[in-house]
């Protein structure tokens, strides 16, 4: 909402101009982002086993905790 009141920092943090060509990538360049971040996942995960399960599990339990029926 340009010139909102709510909006107040507007004027002193302006968003940079992207160029378009930046604005909407390509699909090749979506599924190299979505492979380097795969990749860095994947590294994350081998390198931290046991925080990996603990987080998954938790995650569970919280869903499992909303989802609930009574």
């Amino acid at each position: 909402m340009r010139n909102s009141p709510v909006n107040r920092l507007e004027p002193h943090w302006p968003k940079p101009a992207v160029p378009e060509a930046e604005q909407y990538p390509d699909e090749s360049s979506w599924s190299k982002m979505a492979k380097s971040w795969e990749e860095s996942l994947e590294d994350f995960m081998a390198d931290h086993p046991k925080l990996t399960v603990a987080a998954a599990a938790t995650v569970g339990l919280v869903l499992g905790w909303m989802v609930k029926r009574k």
